[in-house]
């Protein structure tokens, strides 16, 4: 069985005032874009969000290590964020649990 790499995502957006930001629908937009690039793309799909801060506009999660690079592509593929034009940025990849500074993040997880 293979490990697992963390990925700590930042989202930008053009107008950030304009869209309601939750680790729900920023999984969704990720696995859509998985979807559109990939096709159907199963149970192979253990993507999780490990952390998330909605003032920051960062999550950390957590995917099998075989499925990486999908998720790394599908992340800089990805343009729109609820209508709005934005761009994903993986500030940092690990096979170990990431962290960012912030006291009010949010831990999330979806099992």
């Amino acid at each position: 069985m293979s490990g697992y790499q963390y990925l700590d995502v930042k989202l930008k957006l053009r107008d950030p005032d304009s869209v309601t930001l939750t680790p729900v629908f920023l999984c969704g937009c990720i696995l859509n874009s998985l979807a559109s690039i990939f096709g159907e793309i199963g149970g192979q799909t253990a993507l999780e969000i490990v952390k998330f801060s909605s003032s920051q506009k960062r999550s950390i999660f957590r995917v099998p290590e075989a499925f990486l690079e999908r998720v790394r592509i599908a992340i800089s593929l990805i343009g729109y964020y609820q209508e709005e034009p934005c761009h994903f940025q993986v500030l940092s990849t690990s096979r170990k649990p990431l962290d960012f500074e912030e006291p009010d993040a949010e831990f999330i997880a979806f099992n």
